[in-house]
């Protein structure tokens, strides 16, 4: 099998219903992996599971934010199939608003999504990957994370949370055989990005630092994640794989 298969790997996925990670789904499932689909939203995975029609898809309501929804879930794919591979933690939320604006309990809540509910998959899911001695934890960051991004305090504040925490995890893992890293993506709009956050300014903002000059498809990140997953990335732990359109790199 190639080292770049993620055949039969059990792959645990957060805010699967979601434009990018959606996407992550979908094409792992074309490519052979069991994918453990997890969303807060129940309709949108009884959604999903009519789109994709596959019996390698298993749909789990799932609050990130709730640690004993964790266990339980993860329990119950534990005693369906006794490991679990990968994990790519993509549940996030966001809300723009002007600092002096901001709502601390909003505040809490996005800090409660993007970064205590992937902390608390990886204390769940990093167990198990520690006890089997093999394992790949994706985090998903955010070009927001540094420099932050405008009108985005808590979403910025929260991935640069993410990142960090990340190689945290890489080094205290490191020696287990289970690595970690995170994938920071540029900008893939969401419909609700579109509606709430980027008005016309702010498009050309953003398309004129960003050296390709468009926005990204989510399916230009699936590469990466699927790269991270599998055994071709074996001696990658604690890295940051940014995929923007070279956004990052765009001075003066």
């Amino acid at each position: 099998m190639s080292k770049f298969s993620i055949h039969n790997k059990v792959i645990f996925l957060t805010g699967s219903t979601g434009h990018i990670v959606g996407e992550f789904v979908n094409e792992f499932i074309k490519d052979g992996a069991i994918c453990i689909s997890t969303d807060s939203r129940e309709e949108k995975l009884h959604d999903q599971i009519k789109s994709i029609e596959s019996e390698n898809l298993h749909t789990y309501k799932l609050d990130v934010t709730n640690p004993d929804e964790w266990k339980m879930v993860v329990a119950e794919v534990m005693k369906k199939f006794g490991r679990i591979d990968g994990l790519v933690n993509g549940a996030g939320m966001n809300n723009p608003s002007k600092f002096f604006d901001i709502d601390p309990e909003n505040f809490k809540k996005i800090f409660d999504v993007n970064l205590f509910g992937m902390l608390h998959g990886c204390q769940e899911i990093g167990k198990i990957m520690v006890n089997q001695k093999q394992g790949s934890i994706i985090n998903i960051s955010s070009t927001a994370a540094e420099p932050p991004l405008s009108n985005a305090f808590a979403y910025s504040a929260s991935k640069a949370g993410v990142t960090n925490l990340t190689k945290n995890l890489a080094r205290e893992f490191g020696k287990t055989g289970v690595r970690v890293n995170s994938l920071r993506p540029g900008f893939f709009p969401t419909e609700w990005n579109r509606k709430n956050f980027l008005t016309q300014d702010r498009i050309d903002s953003i398309l004129n630092h960003t050296p390709m000059g468009r926005f990204g498809s989510p399916d230009e990140l699936t590469s990466a994640v699927q790269w991270l997953l599998c055994e071709s990335s074996s001696f990658v732990t604690g890295s940051e794989i940014i995929v923007d359109g070279g956004f990052s790199c765009q001075t003066i």
